[in-house]
């Protein structure tokens, strides 16, 4: 995870409403090359269907709706291994639970945004020179998130994403080259501004009753300076909600980070002020943009954003 605009990145890294996949292990076998390509069940919500299609086939549609059709080849070719690593992570893991028994469902809310009909050939080479290469750590798949961008500092998922359980070890907190003059504006910083009604409504939309709202303040700040947690203050007392969960629950594509850098209840509203657009964990996809234009293989994009991962292939 709105304003329908023309979008000058594409919103997931907004993604943000992606929740960490449970990490489970997987066998000899899975880890091995597989003996063909493998075909993933799409739910399309917008159209109430399943459909069937090569793994393939699935990655190039993300990568024309996560990117922009006509950007670096590497910066394509890298967000092809992220999206073939979500995709194939989670289809071991569901294998039929989705709706209709799908594997995954298409678009940003839910899973990976999804737009075959801007697939070019550009995104073809790009698809096509990473053919079956995913990212693992210890020989495992990782959750391959990203985001749109950083804010010029990449999070934790504890931070970023309010993550409960253990941080992976493949998550790291490091400059990220999005906040150049050339990424619009709109996707390097925000303001928003809610009515203190709005806040509690969505508060207790989530089960936490908050009423009269007289204050919010930042809790704790996580490594990379985000807003792990927010103190909301009200009539009933003190309430605590993570930075991220409160994003989620205002609206992502207002409240555009947790990276933020003013916050204040005043005359019934509240204004804040953040860095960055997404929760800010794994690749920023303005970033592997910049390093694309900088030279940088797909491969050096990949590795950069997560620590200690290999690119592996799984098939031919």
């Amino acid at each position: 995870m709105a304003a329908k605009r023309k979008r000058s990145i594409l919103w997931l890294g907004v993604g943000l409403l992606v929740v960490a996949l449970v990490v489970i292990g997987v066998s000899r076998a899975r880890r091995a090359v597989l003996a063909k390509e493998p075909t993933i069940r799409v739910y399309l919500s917008d159209e109430n269907r399943v459909e069937e299609m090569p793994m393939e086939e699935y990655v190039a549609a993300v990568v024309a709706g996560e990117m922009k059709n006509y950007w670096p080849r590497e910066a394509l070719a890298a967000q092809a291994i992220v999206a073939r690593t979500f995709a194939l992570k989670t289809l071991e893991q569901m294998r039929g639970k989705g709706p209709m028994g799908s594997d995954i469902q298409a678009g940003f809310k839910q899973a990976q945004e999804f737009k075959p009909e801007n697939v070019n050939d550009a995104i073809r080479a790009a698809v096509r020179e990473t053919r079956g290469k995913v990212l693992t750590h210890g020989g495992e798949l990782i959750d391959a998130w990203f985001h749109s961008n950083a804010g010029g500092i990449t999070a934790l998922a504890k931070e970023g994403l309010n993550l409960r359980g253990p941080e992976p070890p493949y998550t790291v907190v490091k400059k990220s080259p999005d906040m150049t003059s050339d990424v619009p504006a709109e996707d390097r910083v925000w303001s928003a501004t809610f009515t203190t009604a709005e806040v509690e409504a969505a508060l207790n939309k989530i089960g936490i009753p908050v009423k009269g709202i007289t204050g919010m303040s930042i809790a704790k700040r996580g490594p990379s300076g985000r807003a792990q947690t927010i103190t909301i203050h009200h009539s009933g007392g003190d309430v605590t909600i993570g930075g991220n969960d409160l994003r989620v629950a205002l609206d992502p594509m207002r409240m555009r980070s947790n990276l933020i850098t003013s916050l204040e209840v005043r005359d019934g509203q509240v204004r804040m002020s953040g860095k960055g657009f997404g929760h800010g964990v794994g690749m920023s996809q303005w970033g592997a943009y910049n390093m694309a234009k900088a030279g940088r293989r797909h491969e050096e994009i990949c590795t950069y954003y997560f620590n200690g991962v290999k690119v592996e292939k799984r098939w031919a």
